[in-house]
Formats: structure tokens, C-alpha cells, sequence
């Protein structure tokens, strides 16, 4: 969605709503699109992520140590 938002297509919301309403489906999107946002902010801020790859919530010096001086975003630009 965030890289190639053409490949949503039809069919990917008619897979959709074999599992959801249409009322979660767009509250699916909404949250995304949320997500896809903030996390775009947060590489404008030099922010690193919160968690480790195993999951345990971490502080920025950490991250730094884990993720390394360039993190990627979405797009692939360092954050």
C-alpha cells in the first residue's frame, strides 16, 4: 500500500471482504494509513524504532546500536 498503492486493486478488496465487513475493512486502512504516516514523521526526527527485533521495547541508544547509524524507511530513504 505505502510503495505501490496501484496494485490495489478490486480484487484485493473483494479477498478483503471475505473476511471482513466493510466498515473494518476501512478501518483497516485508516490504521495504516495512520501507521504509514506517523512512521514517515518519525524519520524526519531522526527517530528510531521503540522495538528490537525480538520484540522488547528498547531506548534510542539501543535502537541506534541495533538498527545502525542509517535506518530505512518505507521507502528505502534513511531515517
Amino acid at each position: 500500500m505505502a510503495t505501490d498503492p496501484d496494485a490495489i486493486d478490486e480484487a484485493f478488496y473483494d479477498e478483503l471482504k471475505k473476511y471482513y465487513s466493510l466498515e473494518e475493512i476501512v478501518e483497516l486502512g485508516a490504521f495504516i494509513g495512520l501507521n504509514i504516516g506517523y512512521h514517515t514523521f518519525y524519520g524526519t526526527l531522526d527517530f528510531y524504532p521503540m522495538f528490537s527485533p525480538d520484540g522488547r521495547l528498547i531506548d534510542q541508544e539501543e535502537s541506534r546500536k541495533i538498527y545502525g547509524t542509517e535506518v530505512k524507511s518505507l521507502t528505502g530513504r534513511g531515517i
